[in-house]
């Protein structure tokens, strides 16, 4: 009985930090996407048109990237995965906004709050479908 309960809380524990590696993966993506996207907006003649939508298109893909991560290092609940490693980027996000006294626009949170958590699902789903198959053998008679 105590085996199966110290089983699960393992694989609680496996999930858990496998969303830990996902979130410091998206992160690490996030930031160099950023870096990049100043870049490029430097390079254009009006940044302020475009500020907003590279800032998006960096969120959205560390999301995925992130769900992508966590989804191959637990190997299997690609929903589950990615619907960690989302509410993780948005609860880091708030604290992050908290922290340093940063306005939340609500009406902008409630649009990126479900598309982040859609494209972390949806960067496990590709997370999952890349393992490895293992074929089984037959057994001669």
């Amino acid at each position: 009985m105590n085996k199966t309960i110290g089983a699960k809380q393992n694989e609680e524990k496996n999930l858990f930090l496998c969303a830990l590696k996902g979130l410091a993966v998206a992160s690490v993506t996030a930031l160099i996407l950023a870096v990049v996207s100043c870049i490029v907006c430097v390079c254009l003649e009006d940044p302020d048109k475009y500020i907003k939508v590279f800032a998006l298109v960096c969120l959205f893909a560390a999301a995925g990237a992130g769900g992508h991560i966590t989804a191959r290092a637990k190997g299997k609940t690609a929903f589950l995965c990615g619907s960690v490693v989302g509410i993780m980027m948005i609860g880091l996000i708030t604290l992050l906004c908290f922290a340093m006294s940063l306005p939340i626009n609500m009406s902008l949170f409630a649009i990126c709050v479900p598309t982040v958590l859609v494209t972390a699902v949806l960067g496990a789903v590709t997370g999952v479908g890349k393992q490895k198959k293992t074929k089984k053998k037959k057994k001669k008679f």
